[in-house]
């Protein structure tokens, strides 16, 4: 009568069965519960996963160095931007002192100060993606002046301007002082300040930029250097000694002085001329000169100076392309040759020609004895394909007057290259200036006059005046 109920699967059927049972499966309980707790855990940032709620690392901090500095008048001067959130703007409290370009490039920020007469407070602030701001510091001060800076050879050299009459003389000469090859010289700069007042015990920095000589560091000159620090005198001046190289072919020679504490600097320029057994050789400096252009099919069409040194002067220079190459001397062309008065002197040579592939002339300079020594100038074309000008266009393409005696038609025009020429069919019966043409008498009903357009490259194009009846 009543269904007979399924025994438990713990009942003990056997001694000792059951419990063997119960163990078993509380031991599978646990293992369960232990993998739903990591699983739990992984869900809520545990074990490794990202918290849905983190919001990651922090930014980094707007940091720039330095926060504070002096500037000096003209001279560049940077500011570093060490961590922050790019992209970075700029901004100044003076834009007339210390201009700043807003947006920065990088994380590199260049002041480039104004002048000032006096020290001038300026505050540049950095901002970052973030909108975060950090200000720098800045005093601008007046610039120091170095003026000048000169090569003084040394007394009865051979290579000054001959012509003075005296060695030291070469600053009289139109070109940069020459100095023998294997001689001394002294060199110095004047340091000022904004107000042209001399700045004494200012450290002063010479160096060599170009040229084969050394600065003398010691009394005996056996410690050439490349460089030497001095202090200015009372005047200002800061002066150091210099030795050419023995025996070194005639060469352009550069030094440069550094004010150390503003950065202010200024380069000279001289001249080592060669000298063979106590006499100066005849030299042209620079040997050669190159004028290249960007494009094809042009000359570059830049000028070229040559010193001239040594031998006995006067000189004279002569071009192998007189008509090409074009020779002068203080802005008068010599026909065919220009002179050269003085040892140190100059001449100049440069082209008439606008388009070419390229050509070189020799230049031959001679002395009064007629030793001579050969220079050259060089055109060399561009490499880079000339960009097509926008289409030569002239308007109006065709003008129809009544009563065409007296009247005057003005054309625009646009595109090729310029300058334009224009040229009439009917020069017998029109003038024409600049682009007007003026008609003339004797024109009647019927007559057609073609304006010829043409530009720097020969491009054309035309236009038309109709007298109408």
């Amino acid at each position: 009568m009543f269904a007979k109920r399924r025994p438990c699967p713990v009942a003990v059927y056997k001694k000792g069965f059951a419990v063997s049972i119960t163990f078993k499966l509380v031991k599978t309980l646990m293992a369960v519960a232990a993998i739903s707790t990591a699983a739990l855990l992984a869900g809520c940032g545990g074990g490794g996963a990202k918290d849905p709620f983190d919001s990651g690392p922090a930014a980094p901090s707007l940091v720039i160095n330095p926060t504070s500095l002096n500037v000096y008048s003209n001279i560049p001067s940077v500011v570093t931007i060490s961590s922050g959130v790019a992209p970075f703007q700029a901004f100044t409290s003076d834009s007339v002192v210390l201009p700043v370009s807003t947006n920065v490039a990088g994380t590199l920020l260049t002041l480039v100060p104004a002048n000032v007469n006096a020290d001038t407070p300026v505050t540049v602030t950095i901002q970052d993606a973030l909108g975060r701001r950090a200000g720098v510091a800045v005093t601008v001060k007046p610039a120091t002046l170095l003026t000048s800076a000169q090569v003084v050879p040394v007394a009865n050299s051979r290579c000054g301007t001959e012509s003075s009459g005296s060695g030291t003389g070469a600053a009289a000469a139109t070109g940069p002082v020459g100095v023998c090859s294997g001689e001394t010289a002294t060199v110095n700069a004047v340091v000022r300040n904004a107000n042209t007042s001399a700045i004494p015990n200012r450290q002063i920095r010479f160096d060599v930029i170009f040229g084969a000589f050394k600065f003398v560091t010691d009394a005996n000159g056996s410690n050439p250097s490349t460089t030497v620090t001095v202090l200015s005198d009372q005047n200002g001046r800061a002066t150091t000694l210099v030795k050419m190289d023995d025996g070194v072919a005639s060469q352009a020679a550069i030094f440069r002085a550094t004010d150390l504490v503003t950065g202010s600097r200024i380069d000279t320029a001289f001249t080592i001329v060669q000298q063979i057994n106590g006499e100066s050789v005849l030299s042209v400096v620079p040997g050669g000169y190159t004028s290249r252009a960007f494009y094809r099919g042009q000359c570059g069409g830049s000028s070229g100076d040559f010193l001239v040194y040594g031998g006995r002067p006067p000189y004279t220079a002569r071009s192998s392309l007189p008509t090409d190459v074009i020779l002068t001397v203080n802005g008068i062309r010599g026909d065919p040759a220009v002179i050269i008065p003085e040892s140190g002197g100059r001449f100049r040579a440069s082209t008439s020609i606008a388009f070419c592939t390229g050509y070189s002339a020799s230049i031959v300079v001679t002395d009064a004895t007629g030793r001579n020594v050969t220079v050259t100038y060089s055109e060399q074309e561009g490499t880079e394909p000339l960009p097509t000008p926008p289409t030569l266009v002239v308007s109006p393409k065709a003008v129809t007057l009544s009563a065409c005696p007296g009247r005057t038609v003005t054309f625009l025009i646009n595109g090729g290259t310029s300058p334009y020429a224009l040229t009439t069919s009917r020069p017998d019966r029109s003038t024409i200036s600049g682009n007007t043409v003026q008609l003339q008498t004797g024109l009647i009903a019927g007559d057609v006059i073609t304006i010829e357009v043409t530009d720097a490259r020969s491009n054309q194009t035309t236009a038309t005046i109709t007298c109408a009846p």
